[in-house]
């Protein structure tokens, strides 16, 4: 570089001393200018992202507030109504619970072990005779569609005369898997729309089963209880 300035005259290599630095402090600006920028306008992306989340997470949080005291206690009714399990159990209680609310005799309840159907609901078949008065059954037969869990009449045989009659009613149960994913914390929800509404009163109004709670026996433990 000295070789090339010695053929120049003294004014032009002053010129040329005094100017690279210029030249290079504008190839650096360039140069960094154009990666500050690219990194700002990354950076404003991130921030408006952020706030977007931000807004999301502050409507999800005051929706959830405002469900929570409507829709929480409910929770425990629709897993009465769609369990997550095989419902044989609660299904025969509210079976033998209402017959005996209106008057008949209900016998043979027999069960399933259940298989899953084309809605992707399992299903477990539950069969019963019932033995009573015409309208007695028919009363019964109506009332079905009132109890938890859901159950859905799929066949009736009606046999006899007169005052007593007695029928062979073939049903189905009903239960389905809890969800295995949530949906993600930065998604938005939106509120129950009316026929969710409707669908929660529904189910409010189901008969829920009741079990008796066996309380333990009180007294001293025998310390041979098989006699040995």
């Amino acid at each position: 570089m000295q070789n090339i300035l010695k053929i120049f005259p003294e004014s032009i290599k002053q010129t040329v001393s005094a100017g690279a630095p210029i030249v290079i402090v504008i190839f650096l600006f360039i140069v960094v200018g154009k990666f500050g920028v690219a990194k700002v306008a990354e950076v404003r992306s991130e921030l408006k992202s952020a706030q977007k989340t931000e807004e999301t997470l502050t409507q999800k949080l005051s929706l959830l507030q405002t469900l929570s005291s409507s829709v929480a206690p409910k929770a425990n009714l629709v897993s009465s109504a769609l369990p997550d399990a095989n419902p044989s159990l609660a299904v025969t209680s509210q079976l033998k619970s209402l017959a005996f609310a209106q008057g008949i005799i209900i016998n043979g309840v027999k069960a399933g072990s259940g298989g899953s159907s084309a809605s992707g609901l399992h299903e477990v078949a539950v069969s019963f005779t019932l033995m009573g008065a015409r309208q007695q059954i028919f009363s019964f037969l109506n009332e079905t569609a009132k109890i938890a869990p859901l159950i859905s009449i799929r066949k009736v045989s009606i046999s006899g005369a007169g005052g007593g009659v007695s029928a062979d009613v073939n049903a189905v149960s009903y239960w389905a898997d809890l969800p295995k994913t949530i949906p993600s914390v930065t998604e938005p929800i939106t509120d129950l729309t009316q026929k969710e509404n409707q669908i929660l009163t529904n189910i409010s109004s189901l008969v829920q089963p009741s079990f008796a709670e066996i309380t333990p026996s009180q007294g001293e433990i025998n310390p041979t209880p098989f006699g040995i």
